[in-house]
């Protein structure tokens, strides 16, 4: 649900805090055709999709319009306007019109029940511009005015007409504070990242403030599956207040009782399990030194998991076929593994890939002959990336038998000098 909420407010730090180059390794920008990801500003909380949520969303013209979204576009006459939602199976659209000469429109249309919507504007971008949508909740019979400008459409909405119109509207007053903010720090790369963190996160806590105070007043409040974005570590978990988990569970138990059977609150249920045991998963990794565990496909489709190299030392190496750096290092890998193999050694290689044809051919070339090679071929989006904190690969995380860190980044005479360390 959070892929529905185009707030790119984070976007300008984002590219600062994750993007710098490691000398010869394979940095997120080290692939020539793929762009810096926003991996690293943030811990990915995956979305269980229900595929029954698009019943949720039919939208048919024949049925009685319970719905009713109005309003006004200042400066946009003539434009074309669709009410819609994104769901696992494509877009439902709601309906659809253009304003009239004053930038006046009306939309009416039928909705099962209580969801997550977007009002947007249907218009030829030029490549990488965002498109101009607001997102909204809406509720069968609601009547909902909206007043936008077409130059700031997706920071300037002003909602009237519904009992969560108060709430939404506070929580874009906050939000267009932030981006202003955003936009009036001159060159942010002057920063450290720590520092340049430290400044997001106090120019941040207006917003956490609000949508923590409007949760916490009204938990079962339809406007909360906009709010509560925020609420998740998008940021990372060095960066998040443990404490919203908290709410976000009572939140969670609200919706159970005013929407059951809803697969908004079912998906929300989901990643509250997902969110809770990833971040036991980074405690654990902070303080304690475990390593999370990992459980991917490996080139015939088999399951290969971590946790069932347990009793060994295990090298876990995040690699690519594209990754230049790594494929230098190979060989050194080889040979150590034959070294010691006998002895209570293991590797555990996690490929960020994303074709599998390439991944598989470059195993055989490079003579990887151990068994435990998996990826999920995500590249740099993969879940790994997250969970073990690094951004350039070669990267290497050396296990002891009871699954705990005792070095990383080891490569090269390192890594030979610390198995002969262990090896003798």
């Amino acid at each position: 649900m959070n892929k529905l909420i185009k707030n790119n407010y984070y976007s300008l730090f984002i590219v600062v805090i994750s993007g710098f180059i490691v000398l010869s390794s394979c940095s997120e920008e080290g692939k020539g055709d793929e762009k810096q990801k926003q991996r690293a500003a943030k811990e990915k909380v995956n979305s269980e999709n229900n595929h029954n949520e698009v019943d949720y969303y039919e939208s048919d013209q024949e049925l009685t319009p319970n719905v009713i979204v109005a309003g006004n576009v200042i400066k946009g006459a003539k434009a074309s306007l669709v009410v819609e939602a994104n769901t696992p199976d494509g877009v439902v659209r709601i309906g659809q019109t253009f304003t009239d000469a004053e930038g006046n429109f009306s939309i009416k249309g039928h909705i099962k029940d209580m969801g997550l919507y977007q009002l947007r504007l249907e218009e030829r971008r030029v490549e990488g511009q965002e498109p101009k949508l607001v997102p909204m909740t809406l509720v069968p019979d609601d009547s909902v005015f909206i007043q936008l400008d077409f130059n700031s459409f997706n920071v300037s909405p002003q909602f009237s007409g519904t009992s969560w119109s108060e709430v939404l509207n506070g929580y874009f007053e906050e939000m267009k504070k932030f981006s202003d903010w955003q936009q009036s720090l001159e060159n942010p790369q002057q920063y450290g990242n720590e520092k340049l963190m430290a400044m997001v996160m106090e120019a941040k806590k207006s917003m956490d403030d609000f949508t923590v105070k409007a949760i916490k007043k009204n938990p079962s409040n339809p406007a909360n599956i906009v709010l509560m974005s925020n609420l998740f570590p998008m940021m990372g978990y060095d960066y998040w207040d443990n404490k919203h988990l908290a709410v976000l569970q009572n939140l969670h138990k609200n919706y159970q009782e005013a929407y059951p059977e809803h697969p908004m609150t079912k998906s929300l249920g989901t990643q509250l399990e997902q969110l809770q045991q990833s971040y036991s998963e980074y405690v654990d990794f902070k303080e304690k030194n475990i390593a999370p565990n990992i459980a991917l496909s490996d080139p015939n489709g088999e399951t290969r998991q971590l946790s069932d190299l347990k009793g060994k030392y295990v090298l876990i190496d995040f690699w690519a076929s594209w990754c230049g750096p790594c494929r230098m290092e190979n060989p050194n890998v080889v040979r150590l593994y034959r070294q010691y193999k006998d002895q209570g050694f293991e590797i555990f290689s996690v490929s960020l890939d994303t074709e599998h044809a390439r991944w598989k051919k470059a195993i055989e070339a490079d003579g990887l002959i151990w068994k435990n090679h998996v990826s999920d071929l995500k590249g740099w989006k993969a879940d790994v990336v997250s969970q073990y904190q690094f951004n350039a690969i070669p990267h290497t995380v050396l296990l002891d038998p009871d699954g705990k860190i005792i070095a990383t980044k080891l490569r090269s005479h390192e890594l030979e000098q610390k198995l002969q360390e262990i090896f003798g």
